[in-house]
């Protein structure tokens, strides 16, 4: 046995001393009890720093655990899965009584197939793992905490070596330290026949017209003919045969680029014999450097007063739909600044929002919205992330003159809504929705959410939005039921509801899958009357079924709107949307001329008395640090700025169009305006220099950085900021160290399938944050890359933990160097011995028992029943003596006798009484009497 932390021990010379120093100041207590205390406390005290020692119990292994490793990634062919399997078959048979065996599957991410047992067969792996990568260190790492105590360990891995996750070479470090050894079966050795392009590398950035290279790099392991293209922005601009050797081969195309703007360049390879070809592609990223560019997003772009402005004013200008929204990350970064001009959420993406989002935050694109009848609150913003880069608050909290609002929101539950979407089922999509609408409206608001399918019933009970937080939870709870969702009975209980409330305007929302809708009869009178009586009806439907012309005249009879959800994450910007504009209290109407505050940038040489009137406006609230150039004659955020990350975003609440903007679109100073307004929001360039450049090493990007000035002269001590955004959107801060002059290098896991955007942020003497942005892009998982087996780094694995490659199965089971020692910690041990002891210490303190009464008394019971026990055998024998004497006399009479009781025997007597018998002479009874007779007159 040993201690964990041997030092607590000495806390036992201390508390020995304090109880002997003690002792003899304890009075009135009797000896015995007062020993007995003082060694009960002594050893409670012991067992207690006993356990804090951390004593540990030793035993010496026996039997050996073995647990398989198995690759099942896509580099590993079915073979090889049906080589591990076979492999795993024949060990198993020499598995000795003592020994067990495990199963751990690993590809992206690791499994337990089976736990370790005394198992003796194997039919066939059934766990299922993401194959588009190899994590073996997961594997590794999953294997050591699953084996058992008591046995000595060993892993046998079978894989190609291709790991593109993870580091498995410091997980076989600490497996080392752990005596377990790492022995591996290769897989894949054999060539096949497979081209790939690695890597396509293009220069971060250029000028316009400047030539420049684009280099295609391309490995094969055969000697084959192939096709090349190389393609910008989609389009073609190169197409070659080329001649491919074994191993790896570059080529090169001459490049300009006059436009403007962040372009993608892709290559594709076409070869004879290629395997695989899902790694025929490489994408690489240019910045062509020039005049700033707009992107403006509006519901028509054929009309646009704004972007004719714009290019008045000298400033690119592209004019989108909605539907037109960037898709990708690298799409974003050819516009330095981007408008969305009175544009609804509902056909933005909640992916596109994220991208937008990110772009500002971490790559300084420009981004502003203009209101209108379909933006800010009335365009289903609320809550998006889009909102969250906003200067403005969409939660309008501080205005009390809304007229009163009741809104009803009847949610189909049926089946059809358990379906899953981007992993969350459509009825969750559908409650989140239904809590939007009750966070955006006001708390003196009143509304309700019903659940219709086989049931119609609700969920959160009509009522005063005053504890929003907790209808929100009762609205999350919303679950899928059964059958389908009943058009007349929810109609039927919606007026019922309605009819009662008592606010000045009344609302029904009806959400109804499109391609199920039961009892529909009776509908459009109930909607009419309900119209009547001033409650109106808006229309949801979930995809483009059979019942949406049926879903779209119920909302027209019901004087509402109709909504198409193609997705069910466009739900809540819909719901919003209703909810706002059928309340009227997102949109403030009224001729109104504009609050300037001093100072404003964007306003510099406009003479702000000559600033029109505005008619109407989207009702938002101030956010903390936006700046506020323009207000309203109510005080309400009119123009406001601030900055979001790297980004600098804008909002104007009135709109850029002939409606609201009536009055401002002909004036002479609309163009300079919002000229203003695009420059400053518009990403600034760097005023340093830099040149980018990435190589993919297994699972890291390995960047190389050169800053120089405008003169050209290196950069040191880098001055700016490097940020990394992912496919995903998220976004982490990455370090580089200097290696030479104005040159430097760093490195971050890129484990993602898509385009990295790097941005490099400066700071300059106004504080004016100014962004160079490059990128990268990983067309394909690092597990189509390389097919061919990685046997450096399986022998290293095996070198660093003793193990080995195997020939053999049997070897599996083979003996360890070291079988090694299980380790039991016993402090909880001496806990629980404490714990028992803590009563008798108390009591043998609190209680005086009369110890020696009761010491008597157990004395003179235990002589007593000693005495006993003697005296039992001594009867017995005299008994004997009586029976003999008996027979004896009945023998020679031959008189009947009868039992008689003597101690604890019976003996016979005659059954009449006569005179005692006088012994014969010589008889054995007068021998016996004789013989007592001396031995008392002896005494």
């Amino acid at each position: 046995m040993r201690f964990s932390d041997p030092l607590y021990l000495l806390l036992l010379i201390p508390f020995f001393i304090a109880l002997a120093l003690s002792y003899p100041r304890v009075h009135g207590m009797l000896k015995a009890r007062k020993r007995l205390a003082f060694f009960l406390r002594f050893l409670l005290i012991g067992l207690l720093v006993v356990a804090l020692a951390g004593p540990e119990a030793f035993r010496k292994n026996h039997g050996l655990c073995t647990i398989f490793l198995l690759d099942r990634s896509d580099s590993i062919q079915d073979k090889d899965r049906s080589k591990q399997e076979d492999f795993i078959k024949k060990s198993i048979s020499n598995l000795a009584p003592d020994d067990e065996v495990g199963i751990v599957v690993f590809g992206k991410d690791a499994t337990v197939e089976t736990m370790p047992s005394t198992t003796s067969n194997l039919d066939r792996v059934t766990s299922v793992v993401d194959g588009s990568a190899t994590d073996i260190a997961a594997a590794v790492r999953l294997a050591s905490a699953t084996f058992p105590d008591g046995k000595s360990r060993r892993m046998v891995l079978l894989s190609d070596g291709n790991e593109t996750s993870g580091e498995v070479e410091r997980a076989a470090e600490v497996s080392a330290s752990e005596n377990v050894p790492i022995d591996f079966v290769p897989l894949g050795a054999e060539i096949r026949g497979e081209v790939a392009i690695n890597e396509l590398q293009v220069p971060s950035d250029s000028r316009s017209g400047r030539p420049f290279q684009v280099k295609v790099s391309v490995s094969s392991d055969i000697a084959t003919e192939g096709l090349l293209s190389l393609d910008r922005d989609g389009l073609e601009v190169k197409k070659s045969q080329v001649t491919l050797s074994p191993g790896e081969n570059t080529f090169a195309f001459d490049q300009a680029v006059d436009t403007v703007g962040f372009h993608r360049y892709r290559a594709t390879i076409e070869a004879q014999g290629d395997h695989d070809t899902r790694n025929n592609v490489g994408v690489g990223f240019v910045v062509v450097r020039g005049k700033p560019k707009v992107l403006i997003l509006q519901s028509k772009p054929q009309s646009s007063p704004l972007a004719a402005a714009l290019r008045q004013q000298n400033i690119d200008t592209v004019v989108s739909g909605p539907y037109g929204a960037p898709t990708h990350a690298e799409d974003l970064q050819a516009y330095d600044a981007v408008l969305y001009n009175d544009v609804a959420a509902e056909p933005i993406t909640p992916d596109q929002m994220k991208l937008m989002k990110s772009a500002v935050r971490d790559t300084g694109i420009g981004f502003g919205m203009i209101g209108g009848e379909d933006s800010f609150l009335p365009g289903g913003w609320f809550g998006t992330p889009v909102a969250d880069t906003l200067p403005v608050d969409l939660e309008v909290k501080k205005r009390v003159s809304f007229p009163s609002t009741s809104v009803l929101i009847i949610c189909d539950t049926s089946g059809s809504m358990g379906m899953v979407e981007d992993g969350v089922m459509k009825v969750k999509l559908a409650a989140k929705a239904a809590a939007f609408t009750v966070q955006m409206m006001s708390s003196q608001d009143r509304a309700g959410v019903v659940a219709s399918t086989d049931a119609i019933e609700f969920v959160a009970p009509m009522q005063k939005l005053s504890n929003k937080a907790q209808m929100v939870h009762d609205i999350m709870r919303m679950d899928v039921g059964g059958g389908g969702i009943y058009a007349k009975p929810s109609m039927d209980f919606a007026i019922a509801h309605l009819e009662l409330e008592q606010s000045k305007v009344r609302h029904l929302i009806l959400m109804a899958d499109g391609s199920d809708v039961d009892l529909r009869d009776g509908c459009f009178e109930v909607a009419a009357r309900m119209r009547v009586e001033h409650i109106t009806t808006s229309c949801v439907a979930i995809g483009d079924g059979q019942y949406v012309p049926f879903l779209k005249q119920l909302a027209a009879v019901g004087g509402g709107r109709f909504y198409l959800a193609l997705h069910g994450n466009q739900l809540p910007a819909v719901f919003t949307q209703d909810a706002a504009m059928v309340a009227r209290s997102a949109i403030e109407e009224g001729a109104f001329l504009p609050k300037v505050s001093m100072g404003e940038e964007i306003l510099k040489g406009i003479d702000s008395s000559t600033i029109p009137p505005l008619l109407a406006y989207d009702l938002t609230d101030f956010k903390p640090l936006a700046r506020t150039g323009m207000k309203t004659a109510k005080d309400d955020p009119l123009l406001a700025v601030w900055q979001y990350g790297l980004g600098t975003t804008l909002a104007f609440t009135s709109d850029a169009q002939a409606r609201w903007a009536a009055k401002w679109v002909p004036w002479d100073g609309f163009g300079t305006f919002w000229a203003q307004a695009v420059r400053e929001i518009s990403r600034r360039a760097a005023s340093n220099q830099y040149q980018l450049e990435t190589k993919l090493e297994g699972a890291k990007a390995v960047v190389s950085l050169k800053a120089s000035d405008a003169n050209g002269n290196p950069v040191n001590n880098l001055p700016a900021r490097v940020i990394v955004s992912a496919p995903d959107g998220s976004s982490a801060d990455m370090s580089l160290t200097q290696s030479a002059p104005g040159q430097y290098s760093g490195n971050f896991t890129a484990g993602q399938i898509g385009s990295y955007i790097v941005s490099i942020a400066e700071t300059d003497a106004s504080g004016t944050k100014r962004v160079s942005a490059s990128g990268f892009s990983i067309p394909y998982p690092l597990e189509y890359r390389s097919f061919r087996t990685n046997l450096p780094l399986l022998k290293t694995v095996a070198k660093t933990t003793g193990g080995k490659g195997l020939t053999s199965p049997a070897e599996a089971f083979r003996g360890v160097p070291q079988p090694g020692y299980s380790i039991q910690d016993l402090w909880a041990v001496c806990l629980l011995l404490a714990a028992l002891l803590l009563p008798l210490d108390i009591a043998s303190r609190r209680i005086a028992l009369p110890i020696a009464e009761m010491y008597a008394k157990v004395v003179g019971w235990l002589r007593h029943r000693r005495h006993v026990q003697r005296a039992a055998p001594a009867a017995e024998a005299v008994g004997r003596l009586h029976q003999a004497k008996q027979r004896a006399n009945t023998s020679s009479s031959g008189e009947p006798v009868r039992p008689v009781s003597v101690g604890s025997q019976s003996v016979k007597r005659p059954s009449e009484p006569r005179e005692p018998a006088v012994p014969a002479p010589g008889t054995m009874t007068n021998k016996l009497l004789d013989a007592k007779r001396k031995r008392k007159e002896g005494e």
